[in-house]
């Protein structure tokens, strides 16, 4: 929903006994009814009005304002916008005789239709389909506090002439969440509410997602904008770099996958399957084309809300360990900057990294939880600054395999671990531009404390002949030469000293 002040929720649970419980699924089923009718009708319109003679004409046009006009103008008069899916949901409830969902209810699920279309009419996503009946929808909300209406001094919401009761456990950040002034019980303005349903360890729970105008509570005491923290984003791990701090994080450290769990499980219900619709199967296996009619039995239904339950287990782990890093940045500093880098190139080149850690998911966290605390995150062009090739020493650009972890600066001895290095690069970048001098004049003390965390060190030679290991503890035979090769951790190349240097 559009809004023109800063909105937060906040979730409470509700105390649902059966007469509640019925009052629900038959509002949740309605409003899944309602949504299909809607995008039933969307695409009807659609496709009429694309096989009209003025859509064709439109088409044809060179591109420009004159054609985006006109195509506006067509999308109006077909009713294909966001007031016009409205109308058309709330026409649907009119005609069903049901009284479950009122005019307001009607026309958010009018604006989602809407919002699925248009990205499918602007070639942003796929063709919306149709929700199933077995998932429907999983939450219902109104325009603004006169359908669903929560009233904090009952501390129930009110809904279709129904009263369900909140499960309020009163804290400190909740009495400051939800009142203007607490000592005085003023309360602050709702501006909508939400009811979703959720699904946990099997059962069916609802809860109220109460929608508040301003900014909400801060739970920890976040750094000044003045403290900048540079981090480098991989696969599963980020490299964070302060002046006073520099590591490297796993993004997800508690998310299990259970790989052979749901592996299992996705055995156990394809063969119930197999089992239940024999016919829809072909001779070598593999399901036939086209709509069947699926038989679910009783176990397969109980092994596939056991899977549902494991990945819900596993997203809300990773999504709490999420914020707890989240918060251990902001604390540390108030404005991070970090390279603007493509997730889905993520996802399809580090495929199991990226789905145990979640780095798109983190950095939007990242991003939200600095508009509502008043911290910044800057984005940096990574195909200008090229921190993973910069070499402030040479002030050249370097191309390094993916696989070279270590980056040896200039012709010193000196070897800085890859990631920690963008981070420290990002962290004084300005202007999408490297400040040389700046960084030069940076590095002595920065030198001495990436040295106490492991994250730089100094090139040695070994036993004469024998290259340096980057693993401790590995020794090799060596031959007495006039010169040893030392090789540089993680690079795979070899330099050469004098054996009398030694």
């Amino acid at each position: 929903m559009r809004c023109t002040t800063p909105t937060f929720i906040v979730e409470l649970p509700l105390l649902v006994d059966d007469p509640l419980e019925r009052f629900l699924k038959n509002a949740f089923e309605f409003g899944w009814s309602l949504y299909n009718a809607t995008l039933r009708s969307a695409l009807g319109l659609l496709k009429r009005m694309r096989e009209s003679q003025s859509w064709k004409d439109t088409r044809e046009m060179e591109k420009g304002t004159e054609r985006n006009r006109r195509f506006n103008e067509l999308q109006r008069n077909y009713g294909l916008t966001e007031f016009g899916l409205k109308t058309i949901a709330n026409n649907h409830r009119k005609a069903s005789g049901r009284d479950q969902l009122g005019a307001h209810e009607a026309q958010c699920i009018g604006r989602t239709v809407w919002r699925s279309l248009e990205r499918y009419l602007f070639k942003k996503n796929g063709r919306p389909r149709y929700k199933s009946r077995n998932r429907g929808l999983n939450s219902i909300e109104g325009t603004d506090n006169r359908e669903i209406i929560y009233k904090p001094e009952k501390q129930v919401v009110y809904w279709r002439r129904h009263n369900l009761p909140v499960i309020y456990k009163e804290t400190p950040w909740l009495r400051e969440a939800l009142y203007e002034q607490p000592d005085l019980a003023v309360h602050k303005r709702v501006k909508y509410c939400r009811i979703v349903r959720r699904s946990l360890n099997g059962k069916k729970r609802w809860f109220v997602q109460i929608c508040l105008e301003g900014i909400p509570p801060v739970r920890y005491k976040y750094a000044p904008e003045s403290e900048v923290m540079g981090i480098d984003p991989g696969p599963n791990k980020i490299a964070c770099f302060h002046p006073q701090e520099a590591a490297i994080h796993e993004v997800a450290p508690n998310v299990d996958m259970k790989g052979k769990e749901i592996r299992l499980l996705q055995r156990k219900i394809d063969r119930s399957m197999r089992a239940m619709n024999p016919d829809n199967y072909g001779d070598d296996g593999q399901a036939k084309k086209g709509v069947h009619n699926w038989k679910v039995s009783n176990r397969c239904a109980r092994l596939r809300a056991k899977r549902r339950e494991l990945y819900r287990v596993t997203a809300e782990t990773r999504k709490r360990d999420h914020g707890t890093l989240v918060n251990q940045l902001f604390r540390r500093a108030g404005k991070i900057k970090i390279e603007k880098n493509s997730y889905r190139s993520y996802q399809r080149n580090f495929g199991r990294s990226t789905q145990r850690s979640g780095m798109g998911e983190f950095v939007q966290h990242l991003k939200r939880r600095a508009a509502s605390a008043g911290c910044v995150v800057e984005e940096l062009n990574a195909y200008t600054l090229k921190m993973s090739q910069y070499d402030p020493f040479t002030d050249t650009c370097t191309k390094k395999p993916l696989k070279q972890r270590w980056h040896q600066l200039g012709e010193t001895d000196t070897l800085v671990q890859r990631d920690i290095m963008s981070a420290f690069l990002a962290c004084y970048a300005a202007e999408n531009r490297h400040d040389r001098s700046l960084l030069l004049s940076k590095w002595p003390a920065v030198e001495a404390l990436l040295s106490d965390s492991g994250l730089c060190r100094k090139l040695t030679l070994c036993d004469v002949g024998s290259p340096a290991s980057t693993k401790p503890g590995v020794k090799v035979k060596a031959k007495a030469k006039a010169k040893a090769k030392v090789r540089i951790p993680g690079t795979g190349k070899r330099s050469v000293a004098n054996s009398s240097e030694k």
